[in-house]
């Protein structure tokens, strides 16, 4: 029942399929196709726009090439024998010292970067021109990262025609990757690819503009985090900027550095730094995670270790989750609470067990209702036989945990709980309909509906019951 949990990010062009009696999507004809589009930071001129036929981010002699004018304005010519890899590759932009970025048009560019546009067959996007930004950079440059460390061949523009595999493959990690990118920044595939400076949206810009050193570093440390970790499933490396991320408040107005390595599934550690403004020195350890998993006799156990900020030092958590192998699952979580000064006090630390009763019905194996009733040390769960026996709990010890808790989502029932809460999950397959809406409860008398949109946009409802929810009370 693990789900993997990933996280990721990347300047603008535009690029408009034409001309020549041909298209990208033609086979041979002989005849030429047309590139046209824009790079966008603001728009950018004096740069090098370039099909990388051979996907190794560098302008190679055979490569068609030109070079940005007027409002970041190009018109790259590819000829009849590269056509049909037209769509399949990306499109660089490079972006050297002393280019000159229309928003600041006195100051030349006093830092050489690159820009990328995802190979076109995979987007999601249905705007007929599409830009290339450091946003479109974001979407495609994990991917490439990810799926660089699965083929061990090389990609390349043959590989990409030759094996339907991988073009699928390719496919579905630009679609999570555009929903990821959405899903930090709250903004739509459309968004993503859109000309932000002709539109007149001054925060998308202003967002484009500020990833560009993040991103710089982020594809730098990655390739030396899968080199240092190469049978990894997902390894890498993002900066990000907190003022900008749209699924939580708890980072303020800085930079953040996260590293997320995932061994196995159900197996990972990540750690987040809060950085210099120059993004070159590590002021302080923000937080880290750890998760090892296995499975036996019935039962999924998870051991984490999590370290979170708190006003002096950290709140240190070390939790054995153990849960059934059903469809209609029940277990506890015993965790330790403890304050620390490092995740090295962390990983020893002792305390009182807080423990969690806990039900899940899954369908599909989608989860589709939950329900956590929490016991503070020295309130009697029932269960306390079950706190640190990782190495004999079978599925029998975990099922009758269903037979005391009440898993209708509405029921109000304590069972003698400090705390708890009940949360559903009504997912849509229709296209037109949000694709997740999660509604949850709890004993303090909270309601929250959170709203996953398909685009990888999202919304968040409060209120006191669940027919006051709004946007507006959750700012209360």
């Amino acid at each position: 029942m693990n789900v993997r949990k990933l996280t990721l990010l990347s300047s603008l062009v535009s690029v408009l399929v034409g001309c020549g009696g041909g298209s990208s999507s033609d086979s041979d004809s002989g005849q030429s196709v047309l590139l046209k589009g824009k790079a966008i930071d603001g728009y950018i001129i004096g740069a090098t726009v370039f099909l990388d036929l051979n996907l190794n981010n560098q302008l190679d002699a055979n490569e068609p090439n030109v070079t940005t004018q007027g409002e970041g304005d190009f018109e790259l010519n590819i000829p009849s024998k590269y056509q049909q890899c037209a769509k399949y590759v990306p499109l660089v932009v490079d972006v050297p010292e002393d280019a000159i970025d229309t928003d600041t048009p006195d100051t030349p560019i006093g830092e050489a970067y690159q820009m990328v546009f995802p190979p076109q067959f995979a987007l999601t996007t249905d705007q007929d021109l599409l830009n290339l930004t450091p946003l479109t950079s974001v979407v495609w440059k994990q991917v490439e990262q990810e799926l660089r460390s699965q083929q061990s061949s090389g990609l390349s523009c043959d590989s990409i025609l030759k094996e339907e595999a991988l073009r699928a493959d390719i496919s579905q990690r630009l679609k999570e990757q555009e929903f990821r990118v959405a899903q930090r920044y709250n903004v739509t595939a459309n968004e993503l690819y859109g000309d932000y400076v002709a539109s007149g949206d001054t925060a998308l810009h202003e967002l484009a503009k500020a990833l560009v050193p993040g991103l710089q570093k982020s594809y730098t440390e990655t390739k030396q985090l899968i080199d240092a970790n190469p049978e990894a499933d997902f390894a890498w490396v993002e900066y990000f900027l907190g003022v900008w991320d749209s699924s939580t408040t708890r980072y303020n107005e800085s930079w953040y550095r996260y590293e997320f390595v995932q061994p196995s599934n159900g197996n990972f550690h990540s750690e987040t730094y809060l950085m210099s403004d120059d993004l070159d020195t590590k002021i302080s350890l923000y937080d880290k995670h750890q998760m090892v998993t296995n499975q036996r006799d019935g039962v999924n156990i998870e051991s984490t270790i999590s370290l979170e900020p708190a006003e002096s030092g950290y709140y240190c958590a070390r939790s054995e989750w153990l849960e059934t192998l059903l469809e209609e699952s029940s277990g506890v979580r015993n965790t330790m609470y403890s304050m620390v000064g490092d995740w090295d006090s962390c990983l020893t630390a002792r305390g009182e067990v807080t423990q969690a009763l806990v039900t899940k019905n899954y369908q599909d194996h989608m989860l589709i209702s939950y329900t956590e009733h929490t016991y503070h040390p020295g309130t009697v769960s029932g269960f306390e036989h079950l706190i640190g026996v990782t190495d004999t709990v079978s599925e029998s010890d975990l099922k009758p945990v269903r037979d005391i808790i009440d898993t209708n989502f509405y029921s109000e029932q304590a069972h003698g709980a400090d705390y708890w809460h009940r949360t559903k999950n009504d997912f849509s397959a229709v296209a037109s309909e949000p694709s997740q809406i999660m509604t949850s409860h709890d004993s303090d008398g909270r309601w929250e509906r959170f709203t996953n949109y398909r685009d990888g946009t999202h919304k968040k409802e409060c209120g006191d019951s669940e027919e006051s929810l709004s946007v507006e009370s959750c700012t209360k």
